[in-house]
């Protein structure tokens, strides 16, 4: 108690690693429970906070060591728990208990193994990112100004479908939207009241969510705006602050069982807590959760991919995550979010959405889906069916022969001015490279030479990330003169084509126009049958 009133921290710190450091010199097999201080009121709280921010790192610093240390956390507890000023009353020992037994129970003795919770986070393979919030009914990406919670008009929440849809395409996890940068808050947090449960729907989503995950064998991770719109003073007396952030991190990563990672939001800043120390925080509260940034100072062991695909991971990430949404571009209404009735026809192919699968099961990565639930709190019917087939082809791998067009010589009307982008880069069965025109172009074609004649039937065309094609035709030469085999507007995502079978040697696909530069991942020509 003295030294929290007196001393410097870094004193204090260094006082504490020199303890530590003497007692494994003594007995270097010894477990070593090392718990944060429960707090106080009064002009130590400030100090007690700090100091528990330490010790993590000295923890972490022992662990690489070999040493057996255990941080017990006290993060349950508030000054609600306390009987006077300092001492815990019959609720906070209660919550010093639980916290000692979980310690003394589990296999917290040994050191938290980032690399292998980072290898169980892998095995889940591909989840449902929910994005359900104020943009659900503003048909905007960002809904800034709202100032009743009254805004979220939801008449319903089928978590059990969710859930139950996840399971049925095959997925690990579900990645649940707990606040956007509005500040609306998705489970009955008690830092605000601009939160579900304030709302005509009056449920906390997040724990109809846990128990719909815990029913279909479901992991849950979540998703968090780290900082909120300026505006949001307006809702919160004095603004989004430290302490309310850590406050509500705390209430999620300690009132809903185990949760697998957070994707941490930094278009509004960090919130005034930085990633090295939001980091700690979310480690403190849960040692087990992972832990990732879509943007600014790194730190945490998943990088998140906003508006990525599959690839290579490299240190200090122990896992890559790539996220985007299941609404193919489109003019008006939100992106992640609901978009508008108008949308509700319009969905990527599930040919796309297993292409991805396939490339995060390939890289060891894990691709979290966004989709939308709509003012009923449903999924979309085109969704659940794109999803099913997803699963369907996950249980049931479709054939892939391979195609004729497989390494032949290929040419094009130009390519990018950067090597990489060569015609053939679209003939190698590989979606994560592709062929792009030249810069200035609007327009341009794409030929294979197949080495000889032959009998042709069928031809896929990917074009995955930058569906750019207005107008397109796929053409085969005759005795010199080409000749039509389809025709078409858009090409965005996975396309195939089947046609009577022609003799041909040389195919094109011919880009008459398009938005911007064409590119085109896979033009792949299959042989009659195939």
């Amino acid at each position: 108690a003295n030294d929290m009133r007196g001393d410097p921290l870094p004193q204090l710190k260094a006082r504490m690693e020199n303890l530590v450091t003497a007692i494994f010199t003594l007995q270097p097999k010894v477990k070593l429970y090392l718990a944060s201080v429960t707090p106080q009121t009064g002009p130590a709280m400030a100090r007690i906070t700090e100091f528990n921010k330490l010790i993590p790192g000295i923890v972490a610093d022992h662990k690489a060591k070999g040493h057996q240390v255990i941080y017990v956390s006290m993060a349950a507890l508030d000054i609600t728990d306390l009987g006077d000023n300092v001492h815990p009353n019959v609720a906070g020992s209660l919550k010093m208990a639980q916290a000692w037994y979980a310690a003394l129970t589990t296999d917290s003795a040994a050191p938290v193994d980032m690399s292998r919770r980072a290898e169980e986070l892998k095995s889940l393979k591909w989840g449902m990112f929910i994005c359900w919030s104020f943009s659900t009914f503003s048909g905007n990406e960002w809904t800034q100004g709202v100032k009743d919670v009254s805004f979220f008009k939801a008449t319903g929440c089928d978590t059990d479908q969710w859930a139950r849809t996840a399971k049925e395409a095959g997925m690990g996890y579900i990645l649940f939207l707990t606040k956007h940068h509005d500040g609306f808050c998705l489970w009955d947090t008690k830092t605000t009241d601009r939160k579900v449960t304030k709302a005509a729907l009056g449920k906390d989503v997040l724990a109809e969510l846990k128990k719909s995950c815990d029913k279909y064998g479901i992991k849950l991770a979540l998703y968090f705006s780290e900082g909120e719109f300026a505006d949001n003073k307006t809702y919160h007396p004095g603004g989004y602050t430290v302490e309310m952030k850590k406050a509500q991190l705390k209430e999620l990563l300690t009132q809903y069982g185990p949760i697998e990672y957070i994707w941490f939001d930094h278009a509004q800043t960090d919130g005034g807590l930085n990633h090295l120390e939001t980091t700690a925080w979310c480690h403190q509260c849960q040692p087990y959760t992972l832990i990732g940034y879509n943007h600014g100072q790194v730190s945490g062991e998943v990088r998140a991919g906003e508006m990525g695909k599959p690839g290579k991971v490299s240190p200090p990430y122990l896992v890559g995550e790539f996220t985007y949404p299941i609404l193919p571009p489109h003019q008006g209404g939100a992106n992640w979010f609901y978009s508008l009735p108008k949308h509700d026809a319009l969905c990527l192919p599930a040919a796309k959405l297993y292409n991805d699968y396939l490339g995060a099961v390939k890289h060891g990565n894990i691709f979290s889906i966004d989709i939308g639930p709509d003012y009923a709190g449903k999924l979309r019917q085109i969704d659940v069916e794109t999803l099913q087939k997803v699963g369907d082809m996950i249980k049931n791998p479709p054939p892939s022969p391979p195609p004729l067009s497989s390494g032949k010589p290929a040419k094009a009307s130009s390519a990018w001015h950067a090597p990489g982008y060569e015609a053939a880069k679209a003939f190698d069965d590989d979606y994560e490279t592709r062929w792009a025109a030249a810069e200035a172009e609007r327009s341009g074609w794409l030929a294979v030479d197949l080495g000889t004649d032959s009998r042709i039937g069928r031809m896929v065309v990917k074009e995955l990330g930058y569906p750019r094609t207005q107008e397109f035709a796929i053409e085969y030469q005759d005795a010199g003169t080409w000749k039509e085999l389809a025709r078409g507007t858009t090409l965005a995502g996975v396309k195939e084509f089947k046609f009577p079978p022609v003799s041909a040697r040389h195919v094109r696909l011919n880009i008459l126009k398009a938005t911007q530069t064409p590119t085109i991942e896979e033009f792949q020509v299959y042989q009659e049958g195939k």
